[in-house]
């Protein structure tokens, strides 16, 4: 199996290629196919590279292929922390060398000035702890009601963290959207939170088919 054979475009190949990445992982092979044809995720994986570019490949190619003028937001990422915000951006950075998408990282600590500068223009992605997007959302500098794909990061943490700012924002995203989640464990809360706000869930473990949320 290649990416070639996943579907994925020449530009991305070739920059994943360059990162070091020529082939898929199992992983891969059974969660961007998913996300190229818009179905909903729930994928147990450990943080690192691979749970990354999981995702980062296929959303840089469905934001090519459906790529209208626009002022909005797209893809909403949402992560518990700064550190992993930035280490997103910087997978997204990596996948996009050849391709013209736009995007931003919002977290706690820097200055509403720079990133108010950023968010009035065009954004592809916009990466974001929950805390500071709440903020920018309650003082009205942005808007989330056009966002296409949801991907939330590390949601056992986001949940076990702050539960409330979570279920806020989500209630601010239009309710037709693509929903990709990721998790560490399948705890209960995670799996009852999921199925409450994606009718066609998938669940995809590294070492497993993926079958059915219930």
């Amino acid at each position: 199996m290649s990416f070639k054979n996943l579907n994925l475009i020449n530009p991305i190949i070739r920059a994943a290629t360059e990162a070091g990445c020529p082939m898929p992982t199992e992983l891969q092979t059974q969660i961007i196919p998913q996300i190229l044809n818009g179905k909903d995720i729930l994928c147990q994986i450990a943080r690192g590279t691979e749970r990354m570019t999981s995702f980062t490949m296929p959303i840089i190619q469905a934001l090519k292929k459906n790529n209208p003028d626009h002022n909005d937001i797209r893809v909403l990422v949402l992560t518990p922390t700064k550190d992993t915000a930035l280490e997103i951006e910087e997978n997204f950075k990596l996948y996009t060398k050849y391709l013209p998408l736009s995007q931003l990282s919002v977290y706690e600590g820097i200055s509403n000035g720079t990133q108010l500068s950023s968010l009035r223009r065009r954004l592809d992605v916009l990466i974001a702890t929950p805390d500071k997007l709440l903020e920018l959302d309650d003082q009205r500098h942005i808007s989330l009601s056009k966002i296409e794909v949801l991907i939330v990061d590390d949601i056992e943490i986001l949940l076990e963290k702050n539960a409330i700012d979570l279920k806020r924002l989500i209630a601010k995203l239009p309710l037709k959207r693509q929903n990709i989640f990721f998790t560490s464990v399948i705890s209960k809360d995670v799996s009852n939170f999921v199925s409450k706000i994606s009718d066609s869930g998938i669940e995809i473990k590294k070492t497993t088919a993926y079958s059915a949320v219930s």
